[in-house]
């Protein structure tokens, strides 16, 4: 004895395996051309990378003689400064003390022993 489904449920079927057999078909259409777009953007990130890399060393070597000559300049600087500086304080000190000194002289000398 044979049994046959009915006509509704056999479209139903049909139906539903040929919508899975397309939905299957349809994302591994979509899947290889996603990997194929990836493969495009892994080759450029590649490109990329071998260009910016170079760069990068470059500027690096850049950087490391910036901050060795800056160290210089402010080694020099600071010699400078000391070299600079000390006579002008000096010559800042040696300054003050005439003006108290000529300060005080006139003070006596025009107002006499009154003035202290």
């Amino acid at each position: 004895m044979e049994q046959q489904f009915p006509l509704a449920l056999q479209v139903a079927l049909y139906t539903a395996s040929g919508s899975a057999i397309l939905f299957a078909a349809i994302v591994t259409r979509v899947l290889w051309r996603f990997g194929k777009q990836l493969d495009r953007v892994v080759t450029a990130v590649e490109h990329f990378e071998a260009e910016i890399t170079p760069l990068a060393r470059e500027t690096r070597a850049v950087v490391d003689q910036l901050h060795d000559l800056s160290e210089g300049a402010q080694r020099v600087a600071g010699i400078a400064g000391d070299l600079v500086l000390s006579p002008v304080a000096t010559i800042h000190r040696t300054v003050a003390v005439l003006r108290t000194g000529t300060t005080a002289f006139l003070r006596a000398f025009w107002l006499g022993r009154r003035a202290t």
